[in-house]
């Protein structure tokens, strides 16, 4: 076989590996994410459906409802008559004052790890009627968005002899039959609820409204969180249980922020796996790239298979990291990853390369287009640079010994003796 047909055998070889094993990682890809296609994303939906999802506090609606008559010329009567009519004011809370606590632990369904939390709400209302009329006051409460139960609801109003008021959701009630013009009262709102990954007060549903004051204290019993915005003015302050407390205070404000908490480690991580994933096809390409020119090189005598097995290697290292994930946290995950891989690693090259060869050559762009390259997509900045620069690298080495090699001496270059 002459040299010709010898290289457009081998770019066949190389190019169906690179197809099939993108393949295999695109699909694979497919199923890290959330979606209920997956595993991981059945399991989701269905802790979500029954333990609820990311919470989302919506404010409750306070209005003045006032009931006045007025007299009408009736045409056909030949008289007035006193028409009853029905006019109702929004009142926005001249401040607000939030306590809450949220209790996080994660929960295990079927050996897959849920951020789960539990969270006790406490919030007061301060409603001035700034009408000119006098009326009812009424409210109208919602559930939290992805709420799937609320347990100790209550509203109740101090100044009335902590008059307690039951809520329907969606619904106005009436607090207090008549609140005169200039008149102020607090109004107090308890309930629990349950969720996962997001705890939040919907800030933003005052976008439109200026709110005098505004105090949140919300206390965590982890410090493995985020804040839900930056933008807020807020402090954290850590506790001798091993928790942390968080104020929020602001005053005479408007925002389109929420205010809140994450608990989304985790499903930070998942994100940047699942682009790693989307990437990984080009570690495979790069990789039997790499192995094919150093070969040639060094003049390693390469048969098919051997690129079929470092593929594999290359391929299964993703395989782990996208299912060990859902199992372990990230760091577990990788150092499980980086031991499996390695034992294939030593178990076959060394062996069949010898030891320079497979450990100056074939370990060392395994490591980086491996290891080095799953840790660019864990870097919270700078990945598509930090990508760049890998695959820059990779080439400059391969073009720095090409330079200095003589490609008629390559093995693929010399003609095969009958």
């Amino acid at each position: 076989m002459n040299a010709s047909a010898r290289i457009f055998g081998i770019l066949v070889w190389l190019g169906g590996l690179a197809v099939a094993g993108s393949i295999i990682l695109a699909l694979t890809a497919a199923r890290v994410g959330e979606q209920k296609s997956s595993t991981y994303g059945y399991a989701y939906t269905q802790f979500q459906d029954a333990w609820g999802g990311e919470i989302g506090i919506v404010p409750p609606e306070f209005a003045l409802q006032r009931s006045y008559t007025e007299s009408l010329y009736n045409k056909d009567a030949g008289q007035y008559e006193e028409i009853k009519k029905i006019e109702r004011f929004t009142l926005v809370p001249r401040s607000i004052n939030i306590d809450s606590i949220v209790n996080y632990g994660e929960k295990i369904r079927s050996l897959l790890v849920f951020n789960a939390f539990e969270a006790h709400n406490d919030e007061t209302y301060v409603i001035v009627n700034t009408t000119k009329y006098a009326g009812e006051l009424q409210v109208k409460v919602t559930k939290p968005q992805n709420a799937n139960i609320l347990y100790d609801y209550t509203i109740t109003i101090p100044s009335k002899d902590n008059l307690v008021v039951r809520p329907v959701m969606d619904k106005s009630v009436i607090l207090l039959p008549a609140l005169g013009v200039g008149e102020q009262v607090e109004i107090k709102i308890t309930y629990s609820t349950k969720g996962m990954d997001i705890f939040k007060y919907n800030l933003s549903a005052y976008q439109n409204e200026v709110i005098q004051g505004l105090t949140a204290v919300i206390k965590l019993n982890t410090q493995e969180y985020a804040i839900y915005r930056e933008g807020l003015p807020h402090t954290e302050k850590k506790t001798p249980e091993g928790g942390i407390v968080i104020q929020f205070t602001v005053n005479d404000f408007s925002t389109t922020q929420d205010m809140g908490v994450a608990f989304l480690a985790k499903q930070m991580y998942l994100d940047h796996i699942q682009s790693l994933m989307n990437y990984s096809p080009m570690s495979l390409i790069l990789f039997l790239v790499v192995i094919f020119f150093f070969s040639q090189i060094y003049a390693v005598k390469f048969n098919a298979f051997h690129y079929l097995f470092l593929g594999i290697i290359d391929v299964f290292y993703y395989l782990f990291v996208a299912y060990l994930v859902r199992f372990f946290s990230v760091f577990p995950t990788f150092a499980i990853s980086i031991a499996l891989t390695a034992a294939m690693f030593f178990l076959y090259c060394p062996n069949v390369f010898g030891k320079w060869f497979a450990f100056r050559v074939v370990g060392v762009y395994l490591f980086l287009l491996t290891v080095v390259f799953s840790l660019i997509f864990l870097m919270p900045i700078f990945r598509g640079l930090l990508f760049v620069i890998l695959i820059f690298l990779i080439f400059m080495s391969i073009m720095i010994f090409v330079s200095r090699s003589d490609i008629s001496k390559w093995p693929i270059m010399q003609e095969e003796k009958n």
